[in-house]
């Protein structure tokens, strides 16, 4: 006992001195070894030119909170996403698409949730993006292969813009939003923002069938609050969240 408690102390030790983009290195090697093993890598839908008619649409609006910087942040990332026509049984990847938030490469801080914690990052934000992706996806039928959500539920019933269950956190390197287009044409996201309003689109070329989602509280207690996404009244998934501590 005490030479494995030895060696996890090491091995701890050792990631505290690695930097971190070194490690965010590390976890896109191994995603990218994934990816090709569960068949996905060469998948991915890319940047082309479109010739199709997508005279079709669903859309949900979110309440979106005045700040510039994030603001920017979601423009970045979308100018990326609307580029992307999704084939039939394609993915989409979210980081794969809107690449690394860095300064560099045209992200500013905006806050985010980190580690259970409300802190200033590079690409603060994005994740009301991927939820809103995550979301209609659920609506539209699409295959949802990678979906995480946040450990922690920082918001009450007068300031949630969404319905708890309906979010998707992604950290690059380490949390993605994965998508399958399982229908028989082409999609794409599409956005628009006004002041205070968020609206995504999935565009298409013929007629799908929309779900009924819904998110059930089920279990609530002075820390935790566990929901059940129930779609077309099946048992979907579930998210549990910590209640983010009132100081």
């Amino acid at each position: 006992m005490k030479f494995s408690y030895h060696v996890l102390s090491i091995k701890e030790d050792i990631k505290k001195i690695v930097p971190f983009y070194i490690k965010v290195k590390l976890q896109l090697l191994k995603r990218s070894v994934r990816d090709v093993v569960k068949g996905y890598y060469f998948n991915y839908a890319k940047r082309r030119y479109s010739t199709n008619d997508f005279s079709n649409s669903i859309a949900l609006k979110q309440e979106l909170k005045p700040n510039k910087a994030k603001n920017k942040n979601l423009l970045r990332a979308i100018k990326s996403i609307e580029q992307i026509q999704i084939n039939p049984n394609e993915i989409l990847s979210f980081w794969r698409i809107v690449g690394n938030p860095s300064k560099k490469n045209g992200f500013t801080e905006s806050r985010s949730l980190v580690n259970g914690k409300i802190e200033n990052t590079i690409g603060g934000g994005l994740c009301q993006l991927s939820g809103l992706m995550y979301y209609i996806s659920l609506i539209a039928q699409l295959e949802i292969l990678e979906r995480h959500n946040h450990s922690i539920d920082i918001y009450n019933e007068e300031t949630r813009f969404t319905p708890l269950g309906s979010d998707a956190t992604v950290a690059y390197g380490y949390k993605d939003l994965k998508i399958r287009n399982n229908l028989n044409c082409p999609i794409k996201f599409n956005f628009s923002i006004e002041d205070d309003t968020i609206k995504v689109m999935i565009l298409h070329s013929s007629v799908i069938r929309h779900n009924v989602v819904q998110f059930k509280e089920v279990i609530s207690d002075d820390n935790v609050i566990e929901v059940i996404t129930i779609i077309n009244n099946q048992v979907y998934n579930n998210s549990t969240y910590k209640k983010y501590p009132v100081v």
